[in-house]
């Protein structure tokens, strides 16, 4: 009797150790992901400005049984790509630039033949530049007398300037505010700059036709809403709404709302939102900025 218990514990015993190695045997094993590790890739988290350049190497490899039969990728849960293979091994190679999030979020899965799924992320955090934002900037055009109708973003300041004392600092002036309608021009209640061209508008010898430095605005109408604008609290907007092929040397027919992207002559991005319109030769501007710190 004892004897028949002994073997039946070691039944037992057998029996369970079997049955622990079956379930070892049968946990599943997903496919591997790894990212190129060699320089000038992106290999982990990082930070990134702006318009960087984003470099990815991603490496997948099967459990040696399963076939990899597909891969994805997602940014911010936007599907970027979800691709059908049928491989042990697979390696993709692309790059991307930094966009004005101020996070991106990349999620890479692979999923072999028989279900098992890997994933791996990385995270992008924007390191974006800082602006100066000036809530009102009240300009006068050309023929208002109270209210001055240039305007300098030189060391880090938005300085207005009558046009005798601006003809004094030409190598500062940006912009200036002017009303134009004529047969030839309807250009309304507009933004222009000493490099644009505009002539005729000012009178005297402090006209910004007789600068000797005339440094160049060019401007953009976007389509960011007064909202939109209220919100930006870094420069990768500010850069991202600015088209240099589309943009000119003013901004006509100003209206309430409207929102103009602007980089100056130093080379500095800013944005301009149209607060109010008011009057004609006489009348004023009123605009909110933000413009990269220099």
């Amino acid at each position: 009797m004892k004897r028949l218990l002994i073997v039946c514990g070691f039944a037992l015993l057998s029996g369970l150790m079997f049955s622990s190695c079956t379930k070892e045997e049968d946990e599943p094993v997903p496919p591997a992901i790894a990212f190129n590790q060699q320089a000038g890739f992106v290999t982990g988290d990082v930070t990134a400005s702006y318009g960087d350049t984003l470099r990815f190497g991603i490496i997948l490899q099967g459990n040696g049984t399963d076939n990899i039969v597909k891969f994805g990728i997602k940014a911010n849960d936007q599907v970027l790509l979800d691709s059908t293979i049928n491989t042990q091994s697979f390696v993709f190679n692309f790059y991307t630039t930094k966009s004005i999030a101020d996070q991106e979020v990349w999620v890479f899965t692979a999923t072999d033949i028989s279900g098992n799924k890997k994933e791996e992320t990385i995270t992008i955090t924007g390191e974006f530049g800082p602006i100066n934002a000036y809530t009102t900037i009240l300009m006068g055009a050309q023929d208002n007398v109270d209210t001055e109708s240039f305007l300098s973003f030189s060391e880090n300041q938005a300085t207005k300037y009558f046009q005798a004392t601006a003809f004094q600092n030409q190598e500062k002036i940006d912009i200036f505010c002017f009303f134009e309608n004529t047969v030839s021009h309807q250009n309304m209640m507009s933004l222009g700059s000493p490099g644009s061209n505009i002539t005729g508008v000012f009178e005297g010898a402090s006209s910004p036709d007789n600068y000797t430095t005339k440094n160049l605005t060019r401007f953009f109408k976007t389509e960011l809403t007064a909202a939109q604008f209220d919100a930006i609290e870094n420069d990768a907007v500010i850069i991202d709404a600015y088209n240099a092929d589309e943009a000119r040397k003013k901004a006509s027919v100003l209206t309430a709302g409207d929102v103009y992207a602007i980089q100056i002559q130093s080379g500095l991005y800013g944005l301009i939102k149209v607060i109010a319109v008011s009057g004609e030769e006489t009348g004023t501007l009123e605009i909110a900025v933000k413009i990269q710190k220099q």
